[in-house]
């Protein structure tokens, strides 16, 4: 079973993936609506990697997943409570940091991103 939702969770990274890099491929969208877009794949492909963790035993693979998900929403949090950040500026790291997170996922399931 753990196999298998590994494989739901490779499978979820590299659709995202695939989604994005199509974005640039085949797109004539604005570059912020295609940062736009990829974020929401990121997002996406993100929160299947946590639902599927919630079914696997905390051991080798999973923990470092979990541990990238869990950073990912403890910066999420402490960028939401600063104040005085302008709501731009605030999207534009709340991006940053779902990419970061994304892309160290996709590095730990040894995914060329």
């Amino acid at each position: 079973m753990e196999e298998a939702l590994l494989r739901e969770v490779r499978r979820a990274v590299l659709q995202a993936l695939e989604e994005r890099r199509a974005l640039v491929a085949f797109s004539r969208a604005e570059a912020q609506e295609l940062d736009r877009l990829a974020r929401e794949y990121e997002v996406a492909a993100l929160e299947r990697v946590r639902g599927a963790l919630q079914h696997m035993p905390p051991k080798g693979l999973a923990v470092s997943l979990r541990n990238l998900l869990e950073r990912m929403d403890e910066q999420l949090r402490a960028l939401e409570a600063q104040a005085g950040i302008a709501e731009s500026s605030r999207r534009l790291q709340r991006d940053d940091i779902t990419w970061r997170t994304f892309e160290d996922v996709a590095a730990v399931l040894g995914i060329e991103a």
